[in-house]
């Protein structure tokens, strides 16, 4: 009887949880740029650019004033990088170069009610993991010789092998995350977040000392299907 009442109660927990589990979808407009030394010693001007993304979400409670949201999302992680150099003669060359990376992002992030009572308000962290599906680098070129000016443009696509042509980017993409935000009207909510790249994803086999880190600032707007 003693077992029975056990596996009872067990059942009807897992039955309750699952019941608990809600899901639904988000969309994201991002603010992205990114952390960038080089091998030689330059000092580009980072500069912010927008993109945007969406995904799928679930919310499982672990307790009453936390529960785990996993999600899978595309996001955009886009910066634009700009640096003058002085060249022979005396003469100025600016280059700036944009860099378009897509990713498929998969967020663990622990969420925590600050008022059980009425769920409103909440904040949360943890890990993100990205894989880069696609992307591109767009380099200009400027140059004034004199009172002449010349413009060059190249671009590569940014996972492909530098032997190859390519930028030489490395796919996989860790860092942190932290949110805060709000649940709106019975079913919606609204979240600024932020991602910290861990990664260095720049290619380390031909120059050894360049680092690239990715970091967004996200916007989200959710709606919870169930």
């Amino acid at each position: 009887m003693k077992k029975r009442i056990i596996l009872a109660a067990i059942t009807l927990s897992s039955i309750s949880l699952k019941a608990q589990i809600k899901y639904g979808a988000q969309l994201h407009g991002t603010l992205n740029t990114a952390s960038f030394t080089a091998e030689v010693d330059t000092s580009p001007e980072k500069n912010w650019k927008f993109g945007y993304g969406g995904g799928l979400f679930a919310e499982i409670p672990v307790s009453r004033a936390f529960y785990l949201r996993p999600s899978i999302n595309y996001l955009q992680k886009r910066s634009k990088l700009t640096e003058e150099f002085i060249i022979e003669g005396g003469n100025t060359t600016t280059q700036e170069s944009r860099i378009h990376i897509n990713y498929i992002e998969v967020p663990f992030i622990l969420i925590y009610n600050i008022d059980t009572n009425s769920n409103k308000w909440y904040v949360g962290a943890g890990p993100s993991f990205g894989y880069g599906i696609s992307g591109k680098i767009e380099v200009f070129q400027t140059t004034h010789i004199g009172s002449q000016t010349q413009t060059d443009f190249y671009d590569a696509k940014a996972f492909k092998d530098i032997e190859d042509g390519g930028a030489g980017f490395k796919r996989f993409d860790f860092g942190l995350n932290a949110v805060i935000g709000m649940h709106v009207l019975e079913k919606g909510m609204i979240q600024l977040g932020y991602i910290h790249s861990l990664s260095n994803i720049a290619n380390k086999d031909d120059f050894q000392g360049n680092k690239y880190n990715n970091r967004s600032i996200m916007l989200t707007l959710g709606y919870r299907f169930k």
